[in-house]
């Protein structure tokens, strides 16, 4: 079985500045390809622990990665630490020297002179281009191992996976290149998803295939990996077991899967957004193409400002603005104003603090469409942040169910 180790370097993966989002995009790849990591290491920038670490995973490991330091600051290391561990000398490319001159010359600026350091290249290695950015990873053996330095720069470090890293591992893996699966459903928590499906996992697993739950603030992936007929198996038990809840099986995003039915319609949207503060018309507007199907958006985050757009007077008055009728009539006042084919509208308490009678994580959504307006009422977990990206894909999913003729309940 080939092993694989990860070093990732920086103090600011250290300190807690920055989230080391890149183990998972390291992982994913490596899994798309039938391997997995064995272990991560967060290395500091200090050039006697870089070395130490990549000496120490070279003679466990037949693979070792590596991410961060390579770009031409005092603190990027990893070049030099790998000419250490390895016991060579750094080599000037001539080739990345002029790719960089004429990058700057590009960008009609002067190259300084510490951009150079990325032409340093540790004697034997070679070079894996960088299709991203300036600085080009690494390639070479340390005791036997196979070491691949890329840049931390996320963009940059899956841009290079996706290119070099997985095709080029992807002979170490034993037995036939699995295949991947993607399923996402929004607004169900990881544990209930994991229970619905622990008898398929149970029959998929048996099978060989591989589960993997990934949660981010009310989105579920649910990852598939194996042979191709056992995860089609799988993947078509999980869609019948969770039904109209797997909105993607593509690993699309909720928003690209609106903007794409809204396209397949030839419809457009409009929006009115109080607690969610413009992040519903950002999620809807995220994607290229989308000033095909959106319109427009206004935030009436004010009571008087729902006024202004034509809700009634009487009914703010006397309900307040966190009520169903208000969020109806907002969906439908911006549906009218951009002559949308619908509108659809945020209203409720996004906290610390209740609204009247409601408490914080009370939330409307109404849509008004073709069919008519609709609204309903969502209690959302208290916390700020939590309920305004609930609330986004809370709507998001109504406007997916409404344009799939799905029930309109989860």
């Amino acid at each position: 079985m080939t092993r694989v180790e990860l070093i990732t370097v920086g103090d600011e993966l250290l300190s807690g500045l920055v989230l080391n989002s890149n183990v998972a995009r390291v992982a994913d790849s490596l899994a798309s390809v039938g391997l997995g990591l064995s272990v991560v290491c967060d290395v500091s920038d200090d050039l006697d622990e870089i070395v130490a670490a990549v000496r120490a995973a070279a003679a466990r490991a037949d693979v070792v990665l590596c991410s961060g330091g390579l770009g031409p600051t005092s603190d990027d290391l990893t070049r030099d630490a790998l000419a250490r561990a390895a016991g060579v000398g750094l080599d000037v490319d001539a080739g990345v020297v002029q790719s960089l001159a004429d990058r700057y010359a590009e960008w009609n600026i002067p190259m300084p002179e510490l951009a150079l350091r990325q032409a340093d290249v540790p004697h034997g290695a070679t070079l894996i281009p960088n299709p991203r950015g300036s600085a080009p990873g690494l390639q070479l053996r340390i005791d036997g191992a196979l070491v691949l330095a890329l840049p931390g720069v996320p963009g940059e470090l899956q841009a290079m996976l996706d290119a070099s890293v997985a095709p080029l591992l992807a002979d170490l893996a034993p037995g036939p290149r699995p295949v991947t699966a993607t399923l996402r459903v929004a607004l169900v928590g990881e544990s209930a998803i994991a229970a619905a499906l622990a008898e398929i996992q149970r029959a998929g697993e048996a099978t060989g295939v591989r589960f993997a739950y990934l949660a981010d603030s009310g989105d579920v992936r649910v990852r598939l990996s194996g042979p191709a007929e056992a995860v089609a198996a799988t993947e078509g038990a999980i869609v019948d077991a969770v039904g109209h809840a797997v909105y993607s099986r593509d690993g699309a995003p909720l928003e690209a899967v609106t903007q794409r039915l809204l396209l397949e319609a030839g419809a457009t949207v409009a929006v009115a957004e109080s607690l969610t503060g413009g992040l519903l018309g950002a999620a809807l507007t995220d994607l290229p193409g989308s000033s095909a199907v959106f319109l427009g958006g206004v935030l009436v985050y004010a009571t008087a400002a729902k006024a202004d757009l034509g809700v009634d007077a009487a009914l703010l008055a006397e309900r307040g603005p966190v009520d169903a009728d208000v969020a109806i009539q907002l969906a439908e006042r911006v549906r009218e104003k951009f002559g949308a084919d619908y509108g659809l509208a945020t209203t409720g308490v996004a906290g610390p603090d209740p609204v009247g009678d409601y408490p914080p994580g009370a939330v409307f959504l109404a849509l008004a469409g073709p069919n008519g307006a609709h609204a309903r009422r969502r209690d959302l977990p208290p916390r700020r942040d939590f309920v305004r990206r609930l609330t986004v894909l809370a709507a998001l999913d109504l406007l997916r169910r409404e344009l799939l003729g799905l029930p309109r309940d989860a």
